[in-house]
C-alpha cells in the first residue's frame, strides 16, 4: 500500500470522526427530547401528605394520575407534523373525546401502552375516588371499606410494605393505647399507599412506543 493511500485513509477517518463529534450533541439533544423527564417524587408525596382526609387523599391521587397520563398522551399523540397536530390537537382538549381521564386510560390500555395490572390499579383508585365523593361519611385508612379497596391494588400487594390486617382490641386492652396503635397504623397505610402511587406515576412516565 502506497504512502499516499495510507495518508488519504487517515485523513478520511479523521474527517469521519470530526463529523460524528459534530453531530453527537444534536443527536443527544434529539434523544433527550424524546425521553420523559423524571417525575418529582417529593412533590407527589408532599401533595398526598397534605390531603386533609382520606377522601382528599384519593382526590389528590387521581389528580396526580391525571397529570401523568396527560403527559404520556402528549408524548404519544402530539406530533410536529402540522397536519397531524391539526387533527389530533382538538381530540386531546378537555372538551374533546379524549379529554376525559377514563377515556384516555382505556385508550392507552387498548393500544397496549399500559399493562393490565397498571390499568386496573389506576381504574380502581378512580372508582374509589368517585365513591368517596358520593358518600358523605368520613373514613379512615383502617376502615374496612377503604382497606378492602387498597387490598385489591396489585402494586400494593407486590410491594408488600403495608400491613392491612387490623386487629380488634381485646377486652383488657387500654382504649387510649389501642387508639394510638390504630392512628400509627393509619399513618403507615397512608405512607405505603403514597409510595405505591409514586411508583404508578413512575410506570406512567414511559417513552412513547410509537
Amino acid at each position: 500500500m502506497s504512502q499516499s493511500t495510507t495518508s488519504f485513509k487517515r485523513i478520511r477517518k479523521a474527517d469521519e470522526k470530526t463529523e460524528r463529534e459534530r453531530k453527537l450533541p444534536y443527536l443527544n439533544m434529539m434523544f433527550k427530547d424524546k425521553m420523559p423527564a423524571p417525575i418529582d417524587e417529593a412533590d407527589i408525596l408532599e401533595r398526598l401528605n397534605a390531603a386533609p382526609s382520606v377522601r382528599g387523599f384519593f382526590i389528590t391521587a387521581v389528580d396526580v394520575f391525571s397529570e401523568a397520563i396527560d403527559a404520556l398522551v402528549q408524548r404519544i399523540f402530539r406530533k410536529d407534523d402540522f397536519a397531524v397536530k391539526s387533527v389530533v390537537g382538538p381530540l386531546l382538549e378537555d372538551s374533546g373525546p379524549l379529554g376525559d381521564l377514563s377515556v384516555r386510560l382505556k385508550l392507552l390500555f387498548g393500544l397496549g401502552v399500559l399493562p393490565s395490572e397498571l390499568f386496573e390499579d389506576i381504574n380502581d383508585v378512580i372508582k374509589l375516588r368517585n365513591e368517596l365523593n358520593n358518600d358523605m361519611e368520613e373514613y379512615s385508612f383502617t376502615d374496612p371499606f377503604i382497606l378492602n379497596a387498597i387490598k385489591n391494588l396489585h402494586l400494593v400487594n407486590k410491594m408488600g410494605m403495608v400491613r392491612l390486617d387490623i386487629q380488634e382490641p381485646d377486652d383488657d386492652v387500654d382504649v387510649m393505647f389501642y387508639q394510638l396503635q390504630l392512628k400509627r397504623q393509619q399513618q403507615m397505610i397512608a405512607s405505603g399507599l403514597s409510595l405505591a402511587i409514586v411508583e404508578i406515576c413512575n410506570e406512567l412516565n414511559r417513552e412513547s412506543p410509537f
